[in-house]
């Protein structure tokens, strides 16, 4: 689950006076002792911070292309009496980091759900539940049309289709990395599968738009937060559906099955009869995104292109 990927942007390092100055010009009470970088990720540059009163803290340095941050902490104060989230302390700039936006987030202990498995624990069904449960209550936030949202959550910006978003996506780079025949079935199954992916674009919803092992905290087995919205957006319900089962030798048929009952019992929406298997269909979208970029990545394309051949292979 996105393991040892190259990142999207680079990587923004600071020290541990300069954290102490971030932190100092806006929290008084408390000093940084330690930094220590963490790991995932692939745009913001995040760290935890521990301090002398044995506190910690998140810091996240944003992207300078985006201005996400402003969505992320409207969301989280949507969504903290609903699931489990992060708060937000403060969101501010500064000159000592190139004039960069950052944000200082309550750190929740945990591992994310991907390191979990690496680890060796296995999913369970009360996680799982869990997970249904935190996905309906996420998708119960409904929107008109499907599109990217501003700062205070409303559609700015509206997206294609479901069904003509593989074709806008599959770029010279896609198609240099996977051959003519992987364009061309896709586009088949698109086609085959028109009317379902049509219907779909009726039933829109908040999702967390990136709702998959790395953005899932955990702790003894259950969730301890859902973190990073950095992609939330109005969308199917099933992006976010295909997302978490995007690694599907990690779910048994039972787990599957349980994720169905108890999402359909908190959902205002139930899934519809094909749910997996078209969701795994959708989230090609995001998989051919992501091995469609100009730049290089052997250790993640390599994972994208085994993904996508599996997702194939449903059909």
């Amino acid at each position: 689950m996105e393991y040892n990927w190259e990142r999207s942007l680079p990587f923004f390092y600071i020290d541990l006076d300069i954290a102490n100055k971030l932190f100092k010009e806006n929290l008084l009470n408390e000093e940084i002792d330690s930094i220590e970088t963490i790991n995932e990720g692939c745009r913001s540059s995040n760290y935890v911070l521990e301090t002398n009163k044995r506190n910690k803290y998140i810091l996240k340095i944003f992207p300078e292309c985006d201005c996400y941050y402003e969505r992320e902490s409207k969301l989280l104060n949507l969504l903290k009496n609903e699931i489990l989230v992060q708060k937000v302390y403060l969101i501010s700039s500064s000159n000592i980091i190139k004039n960069k936006m950052f944000g200082i987030y309550q750190y929740v202990d945990g591992v994310n759900l991907g390191k979990a498995i690496r680890n060796g624990s296995k999913l369970d069904k009360s996680l799982i539940n869990e997970l249904a449960i935190t996905l309906a209550k996420i998708h119960k936030f409904k929107y008109k049309e499907c599109g990217k949202l501003d700062k205070n959550l409303k559609v700015i910006h509206k997206l294609s289709p479901l069904y003509r978003l593989y074709e806008e996506n599959m770029g010279i780079n896609f198609r240099n990395r996977l051959g003519n025949y992987v364009v061309k079935k896709i586009n088949h199954i698109v086609n085959a599968n028109k009317k379902i992916l049509l219907e779909l674009d009726k039933k829109i919803s908040l999702i967390h738009g990136d709702f998959q092992g790395t953005n899932i905290l955990i702790k003894d087995n259950k969730i301890s937060a859902i973190i990073d919205w950095e992609f939330s957006m109005a969308g199917n319900s099933l992006i976010d559906i295909g997302q978490l089962f995007r690694y599907e030798d990690c779910f048994s048929g039972d787990l599957i099955k349980t994720f169905e009952k108890q999402y359909n019992k908190y959902s205002d929406d139930k899934l519809i009869d094909e749910w997996y298997k078209i969701s795994k269909l959708i989230d090609l979208i995001s998989l051919i995104k992501l091995i469609n970029t100009k730049e290089d990545m052997p250790n993640k394309h390599k994972e994208i292109k085994k993904l996508i051949i599996n997702t194939l292979e449903l059909f």
